[in-house]
């Protein structure tokens, strides 16, 4: 007969290895993304390109919105933004509908670089991907996305 705290200890030691793989997953996509970024002489950090890639698909976000898209925190956010600014990456504006916050926009410069970094980013979900089909990596991605709709 089974003992139910046996059950218990190897489903949580199996959720405790599922987190561990994703997450190292998700490190090791950064890295190569990180070599390749360096390699094609773009000084950018791997949390910098997230951020750089929300403001691509819609310019002129707050930094709340940001957090929210990129799942980062505030203080994250804002160091982030702040260094960003200081590279001459981001300029912050006062937001004309809320006083109290700000709109973050890229720089002409950024601009300009927007094809080749994204292609950059393709190349490396390519590589990162490569022997993986299509339909696996949807079923991955609809997994995830499961897992992160689960309540707290």
């Amino acid at each position: 007969m089974k003992q139910i705290g046996s059950d218990f200890h190897q489903n949580r030691k199996v959720a405790h290895l599922l987190a561990h793989h994703i997450n190292n997953a998700g490190k090791y996509m950064n890295r190569i993304l990180q070599q390749k970024l360096q390699n094609a002489g773009y000084r950018l950090t791997s949390e910098q390109w997230v951020v750089l890639a929300c403001l691509f698909d819609r310019d002129g976000q707050t930094p709340t919105e940001i957090c929210e898209a990129t799942l980062k925190d505030k203080p994250g956010i804002t160091r982030i933004l702040r260094n960003m600014e200081r590279n001459k990456l981001v300029i912050m504006m006062d937001n004309p509908e809320d006083g109290r916050s700000k709109r973050v926009f890229l720089t002409k410069h950024v601009k300009k670089m927007e094809r080749p970094l994204l292609a950059i980013a393709a190349e490396t979900e390519s590589q990162c991907t490569m022997g993986i089909s299509e339909s696996e990596l949807e079923a991955c991605r609809l997994v995830l996305d499961k897992i992160m709709g689960n309540p707290e």
